[in-house]
């Protein structure tokens, strides 16, 4: 992977994820459901798209439940974590990771015995190019994000709604940077996206 990431951005396989969880805490958090974008060749593929509810007995902590809405009787009656790992770790192979403040997503993923070759964090870019662009109070949120870039976002709160809309905000970053200089290479989103 390494020497792969001089490479046209647009050149490499990415993989933008999205996890709800029980709490926001990396330590702590256990994964409630996970979404799924790929992105091959700059573009979306609906192929590499998915969604699982991950099956889940202890209790869902309320506050969790606000953010997200996923039940108890939901989680419960989720896929088994075992199927859902066994789905995302091919996926995930070989391709770099994308996630709107990955410290969660790479945590969660580590839980289940996954490791990211490389992680680019929307987060991070966004606060990177605003920081450059004399915005460093801007609206990094998500939403917030995609308001700002005129980005469409999805369904908030939700795992593959925020996968989906993470994936069109690394679009449109990109692409911005490609307006400003040229080509941008895999290594600089990496850069820029280092969490």
């Amino acid at each position: 992977m390494r020497s792969a990431r001089r490479v046209d951005w647009r050149e490499a396989d990415l993989l933008v994820l999205d996890f709800e969880a029980t709490g926001a805490d990396p330590r702590t958090a256990r994964p409630l459901s996970v979404g799924w974008v790929g992105v091959v060749g700059g573009r979306v593929r609906a192929a590499e798209c998915g969604y699982a509810v991950v099956r889940h007995h202890d209790p869902v902590p309320v506050a969790a439940l606000a953010v997200h809405g996923l039940t108890p009787d939901v989680v419960a009656a989720g896929r088994p974590v075992e199927e859902v790992r066994g789905e995302l770790a091919p996926m995930l192979e070989g391709r770099v990771l994308v996630a709107h403040h990955a410290p969660l997503e790479v945590a969660l993923l580590r839980g289940w015995g996954l490791r990211p070759d490389a992680v680019l964090d929307t987060l991070a870019l966004l606060r990177r190019l605003d920081e450059r662009a004399g915005r460093p109070r801007a609206d990094v949120t998500l939403a917030g994000a995609a308001r700002r870039l005129g980005v469409p976002a999805a369904r908030s709160h939700h795992a593959f709604g925020d996968a989906w809309t993470t994936a069109l905000l690394l679009l449109g970053l990109a692409g911005d940077l490609e307006a400003e200089r040229g080509t941008v290479s895999l290594d600089d989103l990496l850069r820029l996206g280092r969490a």
